[in-house]
């Protein structure tokens, strides 16, 4: 299947779990050490979140008992820590923790089914789907059973089973479960929210692989509009977006729209991975065969060249890909009419190709 292979580290909002409120006066000595946790999380001090979350846990074990659903809640919030850190191992014991006590709660489901979205999470950020896999049905099974009320968690649990099953190329089954996710996010008022840009995404990667870029389009403009206002366009994702949605857009005519996304991914590339990646020269081919449809050779001819650089350097000069881009350049070069030039470089690239055979 032809899908993006995206490195992603949180793709869904980590649940942190709420205990029972107290006033200040009400206030169990426990509840200061869970603020202070809570505080620490918020500046991105995961260490000493995990330290406050320990001593919670120690507080709340001692005065409620160590089956009791606060303690859950913190292990749970402990787990988060402890992911925000790499400590997968330790966020697993946690979380594990978590559901084996709200396992035993019946007036719980509503933590337990985000915990195990939160467990499911942490195993497929790792590539265990088949772990995943059960532990997102089941949360889904928990809040349906509740109602509307919880479909915010049915939400990202429809979300993790449509990744799971479109990272196996069963986009038939995807598909739906995405759409499901969308539903639900929109009847939450969080149709602009990052999970919603994650399943519009992954839509539209599913309409371009089957060519249906008319339903794909949209998709696209709609996952960018939500990553600009929410400050994640220097992603990979994003970037690759744009470059998708671009060529989109040439290939349907609409020049303007283009360039704009193709301009805009090929600096964000630029800044991302150097002025000689590989990736750059692939966004250089990309906005020069715009200019090209265009008919605007002037403009197209140095970034085919700044392209065929990169890729020599990178591959070397027998590289399929560099030839290719002799091909292109050379055909550009006669639409400028400088023949002599052009031929140059297709006679290079006919050299190398038989050097190959």
């Amino acid at each position: 299947m032809k899908s993006l292979k995206i490195t992603l580290t949180a793709i869904f909002s980590l649940m942190i779990l709420l205990g029972a409120r107290y006033t200040a006066a009400q206030a169990p000595e426990w509840s200061k050490a869970l603020t202070a946790a809570s505080a620490a999380s918020q500046r991105g001090e995961y260490t000493q979140a995990q330290n406050f979350y320990l001593q919670a846990i120690q507080m709340q074990e001692k005065a409620l008992g160590a089956e009791n659903p606060q303690v859950a809640v913190s292990l749970n919030n402990l787990a988060v820590a402890y992911e925000n850190q790499s400590l997968y191992s330790q966020a697993e014991q946690a979380y594990r923790h978590a559901v084996a006590i709200l396992d035993k709660n019946p007036r719980q489901s509503s933590s337990l089914a985000r915990t195990l979205n939160n467990l499911a999470a942490l195993y497929q950020d790792q590539g265990m789907d088949a772990k995943a896999d059960p532990l997102y049905a089941r949360a889904l099974g928990i809040s349906e059973k509740s109602g509307k009320k919880e479909s915010s968690i049915a939400a990202i649990s429809y979300l993790g089973l449509a990744r799971i099953y479109h990272a196996r190329n069963q986009d038939v089954t995807a598909e739906p479960l995405y759409f499901q996710a969308l539903t639900l996010l929109n009847e939450q008022g969080q149709s602009e929210s990052l999970e919603a840009a994650d399943a519009l995404i992954h839509l539209a990667e599913i309409y371009n692989f089957r060519s249906n870029t008319t339903e794909a389009a949209p998709m696209y403009a709609d996952a960018i509009a939500i990553w600009q206002t929410t400050d994640q366009m220097g992603s990979t994702q994003a970037i690759t977006a744009q470059s998708t949605l671009g060529e989109i857009y040439r290939s349907q005519g609409k020049f303007a729209d283009a360039e704009l996304l193709l301009t805009h991914s090929l600096s964000a590339i630029e800044q991302k991975l150097g002025q000689n990646n590989l990736e750059v020269a692939a966004s250089l081919n990309h906005l020069a065969l715009l200019y090209y449809c265009e008919g605007k050779y002037d403009a197209a001819e140095p970034l085919y060249r700044r392209a065929l650089g990169i890729r020599e350097q990178n591959l070397g000069a027998d590289d399929p890909a560099v030839l290719q881009t002799m091909q292109y350049y050379a055909a550009l070069l006669r639409q400028q009419g400088r023949s002599a030039d052009a031929e140059k470089f297709e006679t290079r690239a006919a050299n190398s190709a038989s050097a190959r055979l």
